[in-house]
């Protein structure tokens, strides 16, 4: 019996545990975005703020914990291949273009996508095996969307 708890209690964990990684490589790759154009905007703010919660289901403070994790967590990285490859094994391709979407939408939030911020996210579909016109069509969704 004890067994059975302590196996319903790591599973329920390791799902937790997997949730969260993928919500902070999410999370990070969009306050890359955000910050790519040197300007830390409300505005892109908002939009990470709304599109975390919807796509994660989480509450605003635990939203706002997790932009200040994934803050922290895209200082210190290297590279980007810690969330993109996180990204690669959790969605499928249709998801991934999602994601392409939304970071769109971010660099759009303020008015228009700055040249570094649509490099940025260049590189990311390519990172994340989106094809050039999956990134185009998210690029024209996100700015009908603005």
């Amino acid at each position: 019996m004890i067994q059975r708890f302590k196996s319903i209690f790591q599973r329920k964990h390791t799902q937790d545990k997997h949730e969260h990684d993928i919500a902070l490589a999410v999370a990070a790759l969009m306050v890359e975005v955000m910050l790519m154009d040197g300007k830390l905007d409300d505005a892109e703010r908002s939009v990470i703020h709304a599109i975390l919660s919807k796509r994660f289901e989480l509450s605003g403070e635990k939203i706002n914990a997790l932009i200040k994790r994934a803050t922290t967590a895209a200082d210190k990285a290297h590279d980007l291949y810690q969330f993109t490859s996180r990204i690669i094994k959790e969605y499928p391709i249709g998801e991934r273009s999602d994601i392409i979407r939304e970071l769109w939408r971010v660099a759009m939030a303020d008015g228009h996508a700055d040249a570094y911020e649509e490099q940025l996210i260049r590189r990311i579909a390519d990172l994340i095996g989106v094809h050039h016109s999956q990134f185009i069509d998210a690029k024209i969704q996100a700015r009908e969307n603005t």
